[in-house]
């Protein structure tokens, strides 16, 4: 195959919000470059749409892989997608367990320095915030949440220690914009914003060499949906009224949605001007910026499913 390989890995994602989407436009904020052409980067959620899609545009800059996934067969039909010559090293497991991500930093730093951490993985499951079962909650915001500050935990203090790198963490429109039925995965995205906000704070006042961002897409083709009901055992989904006209309005997006790639290329671009906002739709900041102008009005939120 022509690959290194070490291991085998868990947690496949996508993206959602009912808003049309447009081509990626790029704003630089900063003048640095971080190269991407060599050093390790660990991705998890490394099996699903936009996982897939980073760990391509990760290989095609050069840079050696670590790649994490629930799903040991969607894991393996991404390392099949990589070019030959690429270092690989999979790790199978939940990335809301933090000794998963101990494992991923171990395998990182045995195949060289850790420039680059995108904590990717994500699912959602629709429903009615007080009828969606309690252990589909904790699962959300497990693999959301927790999968992103077990990741940070891990890598932050050993780019710290060797005086550079970079954090990215994959939110949604949905972690800056709520929408109905979809409340844990709106809950748990927004607590990945905040997190990352306060991360960039704390990096810039203690180790401002190390970076961070965090990605906010809108509607995206991938195969989320299906993933997210695999991860949580569901092999029916019975919805009913509002709920199922929500998941049908979110899944309708998302087939009409931008490619994966627009992501990927969103993250290697961010990555390189160290820019903490990745927006690879830039319509997703207009409904941010709605959302505010209505704080400021005392009006009530806008439903952007409709």
């Amino acid at each position: 195959m022509g690959r290194e390989l070490g291991g085998v890995v868990g947690g496949g994602v996508g993206e959602v919000l009912g808003i049309p989407h447009t081509t990626y436009r790029p704003s630089p904020l900063r003048s640095e470059v971080m190269e991407l052409n060599s050093g390790v980067a660990i991705l998890t959620g490394a099996g699903g749409g936009i996982g897939s899609a980073m760990a391509r545009r990760l290989a095609a800059e050069g840079m050696s892989l670590v790649l994490a996934d629930r799903d040991a067969d969607l894991l393996e039909r991404t390392v099949e997608s990589l070019p030959d010559g690429i270092s690989v090293s999979v790790v199978v497991g939940d990335v809301g367990i933090a000794k998963h991500h101990e494992q991923l930093l171990s395998a990182a730093t045995s195949m060289g320095e850790l420039k680059l951490s995108v904590l990717n993985a994500g699912m959602y499951l629709p429903g009615l915030c007080w009828e969606i079962p309690v252990e589909q909650w904790e699962l959300q915001m497990q693999v959301n949440f927790w999968g992103v500050l077990h990741g940070v935990r891990a890598a932050v203090p050993v780019m710290i220690e060797q005086g550079f790198g970079h954090v990215v963490a994959t939110a949604s429109g949905a972690g800056l914009v709520a929408t109905p039925a979809l409340a844990p995965y709106v809950a748990s995205k927004h607590a990945v914003v905040g997190l990352m906000e306060s991360l960039h704070h704390e990096l810039n006042r203690v180790a401002p060499a190390v970076h961070s961002s965090v990605i906010c897409p809108g509607n995206i083709r991938t195969p989320m949906a299906a993933n997210s009901r695999a991860a949580a055992g569901i092999e029916t989904e019975h919805l009913l009224g509002e709920a199922l006209a929500v998941a049908q309005s979110v899944r309708a997006g998302n087939d009409a949605g931008a490619h994966a790639d627009t992501v990927a290329d969103a993250l290697v671009e961010a990555v390189a001007e160290n820019r903490f906002w990745v927006l690879p739709q830039p319509e997703v900041a207009w409904g941010a910026l709605d959302r505010v102008q209505r704080i400021m009005d005392g009006r009530e939120p806008i439903d952007l499913i409709g």
